[in-house]
C-alpha cells in the first residue's frame, strides 16, 4: 500500500514536496487509502477512530478548474491551479488546502457528507473571505488552526505573495511561494497538535468554548 502512496508523493509538483516530506515522517502510524484513491495517512485514535493526520485528495479535472472560472468569474492562480490537478486538496494536522469537492462538480452538485472531500473553494472565495478584513482583491486558498479559539486564512494576493490572515484584517506572515508556506507552517500546526494534546484540548471541546 505504502508503495502507491509514494509513486504519488514523488509526483507532486516541488511546491508540495514539505508536505510529501512530513507525510513520509507519519507512514509507520497508519496508512489507509479510500476507494476514491483520498490517503489518509498517520492515525489519531485520540482524536477518533477515523482520523488521520494527513488527508491527500486525488487530482481535480482540468474541466472543474475551467468550470469554476466560468462559474465564479474568479480566476484560480496558475500555481495553485497546477497544484490542484496534482492535489485536489488536503489536511494536515490543523492546515487545509481548499479543493474543488468532486460531487459539486458534475452532475446535479450536491455535497456528499460520506465521502472524503476537500474544503470547497468556491465556498471559500465567494463567502469565507468576506470575514477577512482587508482581502479584497485575494484568492482565499486555504487556513489553519492557530489557538484553540481563532483559526487564520491563507490567501494569494494579486502580486503573487502567500499570506496569512486574522480575520481583523493584521497579516500575520507572508511568503514568496507555497512551498515556503508549508516548509513553515506545516512543523508549527504539528507543533500545535502536540500542545493540544499535553492540554487535552479537542476540536469538539474548543468549538463549545471549553478549550
Amino acid at each position: 500500500m505504502w508503495q502507491s502512496v509514494e509513486e504519488r508523493l514523488a509526483k507532486l509538483p516541488p511546491d508540495l514536496q514539505p508536505l510529501a516530506a512530513a507525510v513520509r515522517q507519519h507512514r509507520s502510524r497508519g496508512v489507509s487509502i479510500q476507494p476514491d484513491g483520498a490517503v489518509q495517512v498517520g492515525a489519531m485514535p485520540w482524536v477518533g477512530p477515523d482520523a488521520f493526520a494527513f488527508v491527500l485528495y486525488p487530482p481535480a479535472k482540468p474541466a472543474w478548474l475551467m468550470a469554476f472560472n466560468l462559474r465564479t468569474g474568479l480566476a484560480i492562480p496558475e500555481y495553485y491551479g497546477t497544484m490542484l490537478t496534482a492535489l485536489n486538496g488536503c489536511f494536515a494536522f490543523g492546515l487545509a488546502l481548499y479543493g474543488l469537492p468532486p460531487s459539486l462538480q458534475e452532475g446535479a452538485p450536491h455535497l456528499d457528507d460520506r465521502a472524503l472531500q476537500p474544503l470547497d473553494l468556491d465556498a471559500a472565495n465567494r463567502h469565507w473571505a468576506r470575514e477577512y478584513r482587508g482581502a479584497e482583491g485575494e484568492f482565499h486558498v486555504g487556513g489553519r488552526t492557530w489557538t484553540p479559539t481563532e483559526s487564520i486564512g491563507y490567501f494569494v494576493a494579486p502580486t503573487g505573495q502567500w499570506r496569512s490572515r486574522r480575520t481583523e484584517g493584521e497579516v500575520l506572515r507572508e511568503w514568496a511561494s507555497l512551498r515556503d508556506l508549508l516548509t513553515e507552517e506545516l512543523p508549527a500546526v504539528e507543533e500545535w497538535d502536540r500542545e493540544r494534546r499535553a492540554r487535552k484540548v479537542w476540536p469538539w471541546e474548543t468549538r463549545h468554548g471549553n478549550a
